[in-house]
C-alpha cells in the first residue's frame, strides 16, 4: 500500500508540475497577447492623432480659403457697382445700364484679357 500511495504522489507530483508549466505558459501568452493589444492601440491612437492635426490644418486652411473668397466676392461687387456709377456718371445717359468703357475693362479683366 505504500509503494502505491508512493506511486500514486509521483504521478501527481509530476501531473501538477505539467499543470504549473501549462499555467505559466498560459499567464506568459496571455502577458503578451495583451502587450501586443497595447502596442496596436497605441500605434492606432497615433495614426488617429496624426490624422487630426492633418483634418485640423485641412480645416484651417480651408476657413482661411473661404474668408479669402468672401472677401474677394465683396470687392468684386462693391467694384462692379463703381464701375457702373462711373460709367453712367460719363455716359449722360449715352450707355445701356451704364455698361461703358470702366465696364468693358473690368469684364476684360474678369476674363483674364489683361489690365
Amino acid at each position: 500500500a505504500v509503494s502505491h500511495h508512493q506511486g500514486y504522489k509521483s504521478a501527481f507530483a509530476k501531473q501538477q508540475a505539467v499543470i504549473d508549466k501549462m499555467e505559466r505558459d498560459k499567464a506568459q501568452a496571455l502577458l503578451l497577447s495583451a502587450q501586443n493589444y497595447a502596442r496596436e492601440l497605441e500605434q492606432a491612437r497615433a495614426e488617429a492623432k496624426k490624422y487630426e492635426v492633418k483634418a485640423h490644418a485641412v480645416g484651417m486652411a480651408l476657413a482661411k480659403k473661404q474668408a479669402e473668397v468672401s472677401r474677394l466676392k465683396t470687392e468684386n461687387k462693391k467694384e462692379i457697382e463703381n464701375v457702373l456709377t462711373q460709367d453712367r456718371k460719363n455716359a449722360s445717359g449715352g450707355c445701356i445700364d451704364g455698361f461703358g468703357s470702366h465696364g468693358l475693362q473690368l469684364y476684360n479683366r474678369a476674363l483674364g484679357y489683361g489690365n
